[in-house]
């Protein structure tokens, strides 16, 4: 069992370990299905919720990360064995796969299965590429290879990995999504409060005071917030029909942000933004060469091919065209050319749809010139945002037809008072929706939304190792003015999969992961927190011992602290690739 030094325990947890069983790691009931085979382990599970400053990991038995590992990811990847079975026809038919396809998949996935609830050895990646021999790498690293006694982070992530390794083995699955048939159905039934969101954000769009900016920015926050409720992973992939009123519903739900630091970010993000434009409209510095040429002459590296747009020809009387703008090299840029504003996306769907709401109306406020959508590259923990699924989410907003007439409540009439006029039916259309579909496929096409899937994303390691494993990738979030993460994963990642002290701060949770301000909405559906004020934590437990499990608390939490951007000494991440 993985301990770091100088970890500490709380009364109550020494108290729960003293009366540790002994054998909790081989008996039976622990993970093991029939025929019960005595297998010895190297470390002893201890029948305790997870120590204060130790990471999450399966030997903590009354922690959600067994609880996940013994039960949640189980039934997962028996529903996609299910799927393949039940859609086997259909399946075939979009993918032009063979009945060898689906069964080789069922078998790869059942293996998967069994070795994940029997506790065994991580297998190495077998596809030959260079993210998976990445994963081989960290794999040998890994202090204890297995499923139950590494680090639920890398343990939930590799299963994901897996999962998708299976499908590029597979000739005719390559580009399968399990889950794909689950997000399309879970953004079909969201149409309603979608519709609701929609009818409201077209009043927040039309430059307004300051005053009125901020609340329409703080509720916006707060759609993202609770937007986060709809996780099919949390669900074991059952879907979830979205709340009927989204609006009511942060107004409901007030008492649940244990921590709001929306204001702040409010402040921040606008005063921040502001500046950042002005000295982006005062810089004047243009290279007439990319840096890079030099940079990489001196690391041994052969010039880049992408050479900058010569200087112009002498201009013949009369004509009036300029050449392009010299843009310097990243690796040298202490300014971004745009003031752009990040989110680290968490699921698609509904979630999603918020997440565009809040995008959207940064750009039309003018806060900012450009968002950058940052989503996994292949099918991740159920219900996580794909390219695949942030172009279906928009273009199915652009074609939505949705119509409902809700009548209105009965007015109780006293005795003798003749009945009022009765009021009209509300009625709920998908006009809104569809204008603001059609608007976000034009910022996708001007360059206003971006949307980026680095391997980072899908890779087991917390945001504070994100300079190590991938420093041009942190590089890229230092031109932001903030970072928006979303959901219980990239918390989880955030607090380096750590169970803080529930008081301590959310700066120092972060241990030195500032590459720019970083904000983090997160409704609480894993067993770490902070920030919390002093006994809160206490209090909730003695409410609901598996409160934090549920997703029925949230917090908005920022960091304003960041790192400066300053020119490097390589070239930049793209260098010979899309290289400035």
């Amino acid at each position: 069992m993985q301990i770091s030094s100088g970890s500490s325990q709380s009364p109550s947890v020494q108290e729960q370990t003293s009366h540790q069983d002994e054998n909790d790691s081989t008996t039976p009931e622990f993970i093991y299905g029939g025929p019960f085979i005595q297998v010895e382990k190297d470390a002893k599970f201890l029948n305790t919720v997870t120590p204060f400053n130790m990471q999450l990991q399966g030997t903590f038995k009354k922690s959600f990360a067994y609880y996940s590992l013994k039960e949640r990811l189980p039934i997962i990847l028996t529903k996609v064995i299910d799927y393949l079975s039940r859609e086997s026809s259909k399946i075939k038919s979009s993918h032009n796969a063979s009945d060898e396809d689906i069964r080789g998949l069922i078998q790869y996935i059942t293996k998967l299965k069994n070795d994940l609830v029997t506790n065994k050895k991580y297998d190495l990646l077998t596809v030959d590429t260079p993210e998976a021999k990445k994963w081989n790498q960290w794999i040998f690293n890994a202090e204890s290879p297995y499923y139950f006694t590494n680090i639920w982070v890398f343990s939930e992530c590799y299963v994901y990995r897996r999962l998708r390794e299976g499908c590029e083995l597979s000739k005719g699955l390559r580009f399968f999504d399990p889950f794909d048939e689950q997000k399309d159905n879970s953004f079909k039934n969201s149409l309603e409060p979608m519709c609701l969101v929609a009818d409201k954000l077209v009043t927040m769009l039309p430059a307004s005071d300051k005053d009125k900016r901020k609340q329409d920015f703080i509720t916006l926050l707060k759609l993202c917030l609770w937007s986060n409720k709809c996780d099919l992973s949390l669900s074991n992939g059952e879907e979830t029909r979205a709340i009927m009123d989204p609006l009511q519903m942060i107004v409901d739900l007030k008492d649940k942000v244990l921590v709001d630091d929306s204001a702040k970010i409010c402040d921040t993000v606008c005063t921040k933004a502001e500046s950042m434009s002005k000295a982006i409209e005062g810089n004047t510095v243009f290279k007439a060469k990319c840096s890079c040429h030099r940079l990489a002459t001196l690391a041994g590296m052969p010039i880049c091919k992408n050479e900058s747009p010569e200087a112009p020809e002498a201009k013949q009387e009369g004509e009036t065209s300029e050449a392009p703008p010299q843009i310097p090299c990243p690796a040298k840029m202490i300014l971004p050319q745009a003031v752009t504003f990040d989110i680290i996306c968490d699921n698609a769907g509904y979630e999603l749809f918020t997440d565009l709401c809040l995008a959207h109306f940064l750009i039309s406020q003018n806060i900012v010139k450009k968002v950058r959508f940052h989503v996994k590259k292949i099918p991740w923990f159920v219900s996580d945002v794909t390219p695949r699924d942030f172009r279906y989410v928009i273009n199915s907003c652009a074609a939505a037809s949705f119509s409902r007439e809700i009548p209105p409540e009965p007015k109780p009439v006293a005795e003798g008072e003749a009945p009022s006029e009765p009021e009209p039916p509300i009625v709920i259309r998908s006009d809104n929706l569809r204008q603001l579909g059609e608007t976000w496929e034009k910022y996708i096409d001007d360059g206003s939304f971006v949307v980026m899937s680095d391997d980072f994303w899908t890779s087991p390691h917390v945001y504070r190792d994100m300079k190590k494993y991938e420093p041009n990738l942190y590089r890229k979030l230092q031109f932001a003015v903030a970072l928006l993460f979303k959901g219980d994963l990239n918390y989880r990642k955030l607090l380096c999969e750590k169970n803080c002290i529930p008081t301590v701060g959310f700066e120092p949770s972060l241990q030195g992961f500032t590459p720019a301000p970083v904000i983090a909405l997160r409704t609480v559906k894993a067993d770490l927190i902070c920030g919390l004020p002093e006994g809160k934590w206490e209090e909730l437990n003695q409410i609901d011992e598996k409160w934090m499990e549920k997703g029925d608390y949230g917090v908005i939490q920022f960091c304003e602290k960041s790192e400066p951007l300053i020119e490097t000494d390589s070239p930049c991440g793209d260098y010979e690739d899309t290289c400035l």
